[in-house]
């Protein structure tokens, strides 16, 4: 066999990069305790002494997948709040980026929302100054656009709150939007519909004005 034709093998960062998408897929199926190292293992292709080689341990994968979405929409947050323009240009870049981190990660926001659900010990001892980080800076931009007379006068946590269903549920709810919609959540049709659909929601609740009639665009259909 010519040695140029053997397939090269995953370099360590690809395969780790492989091994915590799949153990993202696989926590959101069925939760931290129904999944073991062996049945990850199985699913990417390798012994189990070889993903012990990766990760020391199932929970050191399992703060390391929720760590990702979490960065991933901290960066969408602190990104987007540091734009120049106006409070509702930022406030679209921001539900842009929202919708398109999670439409990338579905699996992480299903998982993401299970374990705060469940207030889990990895949550609860790891990632839950993150979660308020994240929920601080949000409450922080809409006192900030409160305060330039951008945003309507309410209360601002309420306001975050009902921002975390809008962007969350539609990619928690997996099966049940791929049958009510006809698409799957992740699928860039579906991530487009909901970047026009977020932006017509945020204009209603924030701005004092609405939505202005040149913002307003049909999403496209599926």
């Amino acid at each position: 066999m010519n040695p140029r034709s053997t397939p090269p093998h995953p370099r360590p960062r690809q395969r780790r990069q492989e091994i915590l998408e799949q153990a993202t897929q696989l926590f959101a199926e069925r939760g931290y305790e129904g999944l073991s190292m062996a049945d990850l293992a199985e699913r990417v292709g390798l012994r189990k002494a070889s993903l012990f080689h990766h990760f020391a341990s199932k929970e050191v994968i399992y703060v390391e997948v929720l760590g990702r979405i979490l960065e991933a929409v901290k960066e969408a947050i602190v990104r987007s709040a540091a734009l120049p323009g106006s409070f509702q240009e930022r406030q679209e870049a921001l539900a842009d980026a929202m919708v398109i981190v999670l439409g990338e990660h579905p699996y992480a926001a299903r998982l993401l929302v299970r374990e705060v659900m469940d207030w889990g010990p990895v949550l609860r001892d790891n990632l839950a100054e993150k979660v308020m980080f994240l929920l601080d800076a949000g409450e922080k931009f809409v006192r900030a656009g409160q305060a330039d007379g951008a945003f309507v006068e309410m209360d601002p946590k309420q306001l975050i709150l009902t921002f975390t269903g809008i962007y969350f549920m539609p990619f928690v709810l997996g099966e049940i939007v791929n049958r009510f919609a006809g698409v799957e959540p992740s699928s860039p049709t579906f991530v487009e519909a909901r970047r026009e659909a977020v932006r017509i929601h945020a204009g209603r609740l924030l701005f004092t004005g609405g939505v202005p009639a040149a913002r307003r665009r049909q999403p496209p259909q599926p």
